[in-house]
This record gives C-alpha cells, structure tokens and sequence, in this order.
C-alpha cells in the first residue's frame, strides 16, 4: 500500500485540509480551527498533536524546528504532495453514513422529565440564545467571506451552519410553546391512532 493510498481518521484529513493554507505550529493550527470549521469539528488540542506526528510519519506533512530566543523552540508543519493527493482522495470519497447526532443538550432533554417542566423550559431557552448567538456569529463570518473572492465550498459549509442554527432557533420557539400545553405528547389530532 502506498502512503497515499493509507488510511487515516477524518481528523487526519481535517489537518491536512488546514496545512492547505500555508506552514503552522501546532499553536497556530489550534487558533486557525477554532476561527473556521472548529464551529462544526473540533477534535482536543492533544489530538491534534498526535496526527500532526502520524502525518509526518506517513510522509503527508513535513515538519522542521524553528529557533525562538524569547520563548521555548517550535515545530512547524507544511503538508507534502502525497499529502495533497491523499486529502485529495479523501475530498472525493463520501463519508458512510448521515451524520449522528452528538449533543450533551439533547441528552439533557431527553431526560428532562426527571427534572420537571421548568427545568426543561430552562434548558431550551437557554439553547435557543446559544443558537441565536452562533447565528449573530456566522452572520459576522458570513459579512467577511462576501468581501472576498474566495472559494464556494467555505461558504457553503457556512450557510450550512447558519441553516442549522435557524432551525435549532424555530425548533426552539415551537418547543416553548408545545412545553406551555404539558409534558406529556399530545395525542393525535383527527384519525385513528
């Protein structure tokens, strides 16, 4: 099997993804996923680490020390050609499967009637301004990626998201005012059932 042609976690791929814009630290890999696609994939600063090594050790990306008088030396990372082609090859294969649904407020909710109806009006309030914030958020991403002429697919990972945020937000509303007629699912209106 040749390098490229390796398989690799989605993190992995994500990494190379963001080598694409250019030689980071470590550091500086942190801070470009958290201004970008750290809204939809954010994996734990030490996971990030460990592909950085296994990416290196793959051949995908190369990695040099850099000198630094006032501060402890640093290790940069430049993604390689076979890097490239293996990202490349993982962009044209789709993920198997839909998406699952990880969230600790769905978790919440799914037991909230152990904690009665406030709690849960609490819990889905305090969701919707958190949807409502992402929003205001992306609305200010948004504002930057029309003033430049960069590339579609950021953008549209974008309008994705503010998709998303939307719905959570209408969601919201209707759950708020469904939780103001009880706690218990309403029966079937006309029909058998």
């Amino acid at each position: 099997m040749s390098q490229t042609k390796a398989k690799a976690p989605d993190t992995a791929y994500g990494v190379l993804g963001m080598l694409m814009f250019g030689e980071m630290s470590g550091y500086d890999l942190t801070k470009a996923i958290e201004g970008s696609i750290g809204f939809f994939w954010a994996p734990a600063k030490s996971q990030l680490y460990s592909e950085l090594r296994r990416l290196v050790t793959l051949g995908w990306a190369r990695e040099r020390e850099v000198e630094q008088t006032d501060r402890p030396d640093k290790r940069i990372y430049t993604i390689t050609p076979p890097g490239e082609e293996a990202l490349r090859s993982w962009l044209g294969t789709p993920p198997e499967g839909f998406d699952p649904i990880k969230s600790p407020f769905l978790l919440r909710l799914f037991f909230g009637h152990l904690a009665g109806a406030e709690a849960v009006r609490g819990l889905v309030t305090e969701h919707r301004r958190q949807a409502e914030e992402l929003l205001e958020t992306f609305g200010q991403i948004q504002a930057r990626l029309l003033a430049q002429a960069g590339p579609l697919p950021p953008y549209l990972t974008l309008t994705y998201g503010m998709t998303y945020a939307s719905g959570v937000v209408d969601w919201c509303d209707r759950t708020l005012e469904e939780l103001e007629e009880g706690m218990t699912v309403p029966g079937r209106k006309g029909g058998r059932g």
